[in-house]
């Protein structure tokens, strides 16, 4: 990889999360890992990489940093291990996606690959910036050591304060995370949860990636699809008539 980087940004909000959660089922972690597998899906349909029925089997391997943290350990120290998950890019199906990714991440900590909690929701305190980078730092280590060939990216997940921040009086509005890039890896993708807000950053090599908007862009139609798939499968309000869906 080359010394220059691309990056782009995707948002939506930690309530849609988990409004899609209650609706799809899975957990936090899952729907935004469904959200950004179609973010590389549609990058690859994009390049052409991603065609016909013999694609349907497609998946991005991907390192994921996760927290090993203890229920009622609040000490800021590095307690992070890593997965390394598919990404099931084959399937187009929303919905198909995000239970395919919700049963494999089921057996990685079931074989305890690593001890993986529901970081953005259960972990969503305030987290100094230190944490950002030792989330981050962490997936580098990582990286370094494994072989080349492990894995084609890197998804990271830090949770991040909800409450408002300031500074000399001014409101600290968004808060956009940025991964590195190491060991040949072109892409990577960091996601940061803060005041209600969850934001992706996509880090992309500037010579070898230049449509890292694309997958910016696929993680938010992404969010947008499982959105309407989980107002669709959810059960009508009491008291009222279902109406028939257009089409």
């Amino acid at each position: 990889i080359g010394p220059h980087r691309r990056w782009a940004c995707a948002c939506t909000s930690l309530a849609e999360v988990k409004r899609v959660r209650a609706g799809l089922g899975g957990t936090v972690n899952d729907v935004v890992l469904a959200a950004i597998t179609k973010g590389f899906r549609e990058l690859l349909v994009h390049r052409g990489e991603l065609q016909g029925p013999q694609s349907a089997g497609t998946v991005i391997r991907t390192l994921v940093p996760v927290s090993v943290r203890t229920s009622g350990d609040h000490t800021y120290n590095n307690q992070v291990s890593a997965m390394i998950a598919e990404l099931p890019v084959g399937i187009e199906d929303p919905a198909e996606r995000l239970q395919a990714i919700r049963a494999q991440m089921q057996d990685l900590k079931d074989s305890h690959q690593a001890v993986a909690g529901n970081v953005l929701a259960e972990l969503a305190g305030f987290a100094p910036p230190v944490l950002l980078s030792v989330g981050l730092r962490t997936a580098v280590t990582v990286m370094r050591r494994a072989p080349q060939r492990s894995v084609n990216t890197v998804t990271t997940n830090v949770p991040g304060p909800q409450i408002p921040l300031y500074a000399c009086g001014r409101e600290m509005l968004h808060y956009y995370p940025f991964v590195p890039l190491s060991q040949g890896v072109r892409t990577g993708v960091a996601i940061l949860s803060y005041n209600g807000e969850v934001a992706f950053g996509v880090t992309g090599d500037w010579d070898t990636v230049p449509d890292v908007h694309v997958l910016a862009e696929g993680i938010s139609s992404g969010m947008d699809e499982l959105l309407a798939q989980a107002t669709a499968a959810a059960p009508p309000a009491s008291g009222t008539k279902r109406g028939r869906r257009r089409s």
